[in-house]
């Protein structure tokens, strides 16, 4: 549904598909987030800044590659597995921001700043700064989750369901066929039923459906979050979500970044004081964010098992 075709009002019921809106609506983008758990923003970033961020995302994993295993460096790390279809496949990085400047600008952008404002504040660590990409013809997919499950550990968290928000930066279009976000609208107003199965959110082949099932949701409550290069997707830490495998010859790559209200945080990159952005320090500086050996070990390990596979 377009904004020109049809008020905010009809835009927030969500009753004609995904409910999108431009950055000059916070407070609307604001509501629909509290009211369905998440909102889609279109035309964020034009076309040059796109065009920068994908040479970023796409030199990044020809990095990954290059190595040909998974790595980490300090908080970075790649995500790279040997997939049954296509052979050494990067799936993902964490802090690909270290290595890139345009995604290191784009994670603290006033736009971005704009977005959080109304819904976590002005003073805002990160916690999440990752790419997904799902090349054609591979397995890789993401099973159906809420994202407080990956918010490790708890008590580093306060009053998570009010301070955290979710966001992906769209590099290539998605849709259907490349493995689009699927939401559960209004999961994040319903208390779990169910233990998540906790295995890991990345997986390989088709996702299953048991955990909608188990809270209550069925295929007809999925919702496919088609959008362009440029748009911008946020969503709940409670929104069920996950995507299915790339059927289609285009990659698609999302630019995740995940910030939270920093006085309800002890972990994370700070991303914005006062509402000014504040750069990422240089990456053999050690700042705690997932792994609590950070201090411990910051030279590059080769190992398939020293990054946890979440979102």
């Amino acid at each position: 549904m377009s904004h020109s075709n049809a008020g905010v009002a009809d835009r927030l019921s969500g009753k004609s598909g995904p409910t999108t809106f431009s950055l000059d609506e916070p407070e609307s983008i604001a509501e629909c987030f509290h009211r369905h758990g998440y909102a889609v923003v279109k035309n964020v970033f034009n076309a040059a800044e796109v065009a920068a961020l994908k040479s970023a995302t796409d030199r990044a994993k020809r990095r990954g590659l290059q190595v040909g295993k998974s790595f980490r460096h300090g908080n970075l790390g790649y995500w790279i597995k040997d997939d049954p279809r296509i052979g050494t496949n990067v799936i993902g990085m964490q802090w690909p921001s270290y290595q890139e400047d345009a995604l290191e600008l784009h994670r603290r952008d006033p736009r971005m700043a704009t977005l959080l404002e109304p819904l976590i504040g002005r003073n805002i660590r990160q916690i999440v700064n990752q790419l997904h990409w799902k090349t054609p013809g591979s397995t890789f997919a993401v099973s159906f989750h809420r994202d407080r499950i990956n918010r490790r550990p708890a008590e580093a968290f306060r009053a998570l369901a009010t301070s955290y928000v979710q966001t992906a930066t769209v590099i290539d279009s998605m849709n259907a066929a490349n493995g689009a976000l699927l939401v559960v609208p209004g999961s994040h107003l319903r208390t779990p039923r169910s233990e998540h199965p906790g295995k890991g959110n990345f997986i390989a082949g088709d996702v299953s459906r048991a955990y909608l099932s188990d809270e209550g949701f069925c295929e007809a409550d999925l919702l496919p979050l088609h959008a362009e290069p440029g748009d911008v997707a946020l969503w709940h830490v409670d929104t069920i979500h996950g995507s299915e495998m790339n059927q289609s010859s285009q990659d698609r790559c999302l630019y995740i970044n995940g910030y939270v209200d920093a006085r309800n945080c002890m972990r994370g990159h700070w991303a914005f004081i006062n509402g000014q952005g504040i750069p990422l320090p240089p990456i053999d500086v050690p700042v705690l964010v997932h792994r609590d050996d950070i201090f411990d070990h910051l030279a590059v390990e080769f190992d398939s098992t020293t990054t946890r596979l979440t979102d």
